[in-house]
C-alpha cells in the first residue's frame, strides 16, 4: 500500500482506496459519475496541457535567441572592423527560422486547445 495522488483533486490517498476521501473520485467503471468531478478533471487536464505548451513556447523562444545573439555579435564585430556583413549566410538565421516556426505552431496549438476546452466545458 502506497500513497498516491487522486487524479481529480491531487489529494494524497491510499493506492488501495476505491474512492477519494476528499472529492469522491472513483476508478470503478460502475460508479456514478459526478458532473463536478468531470468538470474538475477537465479543468485540470486543460491547465496541464496549457502549461506544457507554454513551456514549449519558451523553448522555441530560446532557440530563436540562440540564433539571434551570435548574429548580433557578428554584426557588431563586422561594423567595428569595417567588413561587409551578409546576415543571410550566417548559421543563426536557421535557428531563428526554426525557433519562430516552432513558436507559431505551438501558439496555434494553444489556440486550438483553448477553443476545444471552451466548446466542451459547460457554461456557468
Amino acid at each position: 500500500m502506497a500513497l498516491v495522488h487522486c487524479p481529480a483533486c491531487r489529494t494524497k490517498m491510499s493506492s488501495v482506496a476505491k474512492v477519494c476521501p476528499k472529492c469522491g473520485y472513483s476508478k470503478d467503471p460502475d460508479a456514478e459519475i459526478n458532473p463536478e468531478q468531470v468538470k474538475l478533471f477537465q479543468k485540470r487536464q486543460f491547465r496541464n496541457r496549457m502549461y506544457k505548451l507554454r513551456m514549449l513556447s519558451y523553448v522555441a523562444m530560446t532557440i530563436t535567441m540562440l540564433g539571434a545573439l551570435p548574429m548580433l555579435w557578428d554584426y557588431i564585430r563586422g561594423i567595428e572592423q569595417a567588413e561587409p556583413i551578409v546576415m543571410i549566410k550566417h548559421w543563426g538565421i536557421y535557428a531563428i527560422a526554426v525557433g519562430f516556426v516552432l513558436y507559431m505552431v505551438i501558439r496555434l496549438r494553444m489556440v486550438i486547445v483553448r477553443k476545444a476546452y471552451r466548446a466542451n466545458s459547460p457554461v456557468e
